[in-house]
C-alpha cells in the first residue's frame, strides 16, 4: 500500500516501507522528513553518503555498494570514516535505510 505525505505545498508518494516511489520527486524536505522519521539526524557525513548514493544510482542506474560508499567517505573524511562500521554508525539499519534517505528504488537491489 502506498501512502501521500504533503511537506510545504508538495505531495510525495511513499511506499508502506517509506520509500520514495517517484525518484524525481527527492528532495531535501522528503530527505529529511524519512530521515527524522528513522530517528536519524542528518549530519554532513550522512549528507555526503547520501549525495553519494544518488549521484552513483543515476549516472549508472546501480546501487553502490556499501563498501564503495564507505571508500568515498574515507577519501574527504579521513580512512577512520571510510570502514563499513562507521557506514552503519550513520545508517544503523543498513544500507536499505540509506537508499530509502537518498529517494533511489530497492527494485532490483541484492546483496
Amino acid at each position: 500500500m502506498a501512502y501521500h505525505i504533503k511537506l510545504k505545498d508538495r505531495r510525495y508518494l511513499l511506499t508502506e516501507k517509506d520509500y520514495l516511489i517517484n525518484g524525481d520527486s527527492w528532495d531535501n524536505e522528503i530527505r529529511d522528513w524519512l530521515a527524522n522519521k528513522a530517528g536519524l539526524e542528518l549530519d554532513e557525513e550522512h549528507l555526503e553518503a547520501i549525495e553519494f548514493i544518488r549521484t552513483t544510482y543515476n549516472k549508472r542506474k546501480q546501487h553502490p555498494n556499501p563498501r564503495v560508499i564507505a571508500a568515498n567517505l574515507a577519501k574527504k573524511y579521513g580512512p577512520d570514516k571510510g570502514t563499513l562500521r562507521y557506514f552503519y554508525s550513520l545508517f544503523p539499519k543498513g544500507v536499505q535505510q540509506a537508499f530509502a534517505i537518498a529517494g533511489v528504488p530497492m527494485q532490483g537491489f541484492c546483496f
